[in-house]
């Protein structure tokens, strides 16, 4: 298997999908649970399914895990869409459920920099308005705490590369080396965008 440029988005942490098994499976699962077991010692009557017990806890039960690894499975997916595109057009940014293409004229590279966030502090994501958040894992639309808002495709590191753009928005993008995509950028762009 070819091995991913360093220019890469950095791939979705397994932390990230240890959380989500979390929150989309196991989480909802331990509530069901605890809800059957204080239903089941509840002296009052209850509505069965087919005046069985057992039937019920089965469909209940049943029924929950099947809805939370559906959903899991489709969000685990979609965290598989992690990555950029670079061509003669421009950039394509795909991360989750969320997409951008823009062409090189709607690139600000001249203001791009590779920035440790710990440092920048200006430019994290402060505020998710459409997008995914978990530990390891920031996807989506966000508004940055300097206000301005930015598509982020980022894990759980400092160092990213803030690439302003003319449409309103910035981008936070989190490759496997920074500068690397920065570089690749610059190189591949036609010389009238570069200054």
């Amino acid at each position: 298997m070819q091995s991913q440029p360093p220019w890469q988005l950095e791939p979705v942490s397994a932390t990230a999908r240890l959380w989500l098994l979390a929150l989309a499976v196991l989480l909802p699962m331990g509530i069901v649970a605890g809800s059957l077991v204080f239903t089941i010692n509840d002296p009052a009557p209850k509505r069965l399914i087919g005046d069985s017990e057992w039937l019920t806890i089965l469909i209940i039960v049943g029924g929950t895990l099947l809805l939370c690894l559906a959903i899991h499975w489709v969000i685990s997916r979609a965290m598989r869409r992690h990555d950029i595109t670079l061509d003669d057009d421009g950039l394509a940014v795909r991360t989750t459920f969320y997409s951008r293409k823009l062409g090189w004229s709607e690139l600000q590279l001249p203001q791009a920099r590779v920035v440790d966030l710990d440092e920048h502090t200006e430019l994290k994501p402060m505020l998710k308005t459409n997008g995914t958040s978990l530990p390891g894992l920031r996807s989506g639309w966000f508004r940055l705490r300097n206000r301005h808002k930015a598509l982020v495709a980022m894990g759980s590191g400092p160092r990213v590369l803030y690439l302003p753009t003319t449409q309103g928005y910035d981008l936070l993008l989190q490759a496997r080396q920074p500068q690397a995509l920065l570089e690749r950028l610059r190189e591949l762009a036609p010389p009238a965008t570069r200054r």
